[in-house]
């Protein structure tokens, strides 16, 4: 009788045992979907119909970054030479953001860019450690700005 109490007991341990192990298995891949911090871009796509345009990002001449929270998002390109140089450049924006797996939805609700405000952009997200990548189309008839971009970026340590 004891031996089938001991054995009782163990069975009882063991589910306990793995139902606690898959609970922190289940908040692992959560957190995966964790996009906190701050990430710089590295390199940028942009295909406009059958042209491929590649910039990698010259960090001697212009930084980009994105930083989100949980469910906000924020962005600024800026040139280093504080708008005074051949190329003066400063873009930023910002505004919510939903992951669902690897759709990643922005909606666009403030930009230096005034009539790229108040829309919203679908894109696939792909995190692979520290690196981020987020491909997708850009579509604004109105501006005539159709454009697949695929930016990659490495999050700050």
């Amino acid at each position: 009788m004891k031996n089938l109490k001991n054995q009782k007991l163990l069975v009882l341990l063991s589910f306990i045992l793995c139902t606690s192990c898959s609970k922190k298995i289940d908040k692992a891949v959560e957190s995966d979907q964790n996009l906190s911090g701050t990430y710089r871009l590295i390199e940028s796509k942009t295909i406009k119909g059958g042209d491929t345009i590649i910039a990698f990002s010259d960090t001697l001449k212009t930084e980009m970054f994105k930083m989100f929270n949980e469910n906000h998002f924020s962005f600024f390109n800026h040139d280093k030479e504080k708008g005074k140089g051949k190329d003066p450049l400063f873009v930023s924006g910002g505004g919510t953001y939903t992951l669902n797996g690897n759709k990643y939805q922005e909606r666009l609700q403030y930009c230096s860019l005034r009539d790229w405000e108040n829309n919203i952009f679908d894109f696939e997200l792909i995190q692979k450690g520290d690196t981020l990548i987020q491909k997708g189309q850009e579509n604004l008839p109105e501006l005539g700005v159709k454009q697949i971009i695929i930016e990659t970026y490495i999050k700050f340590k």
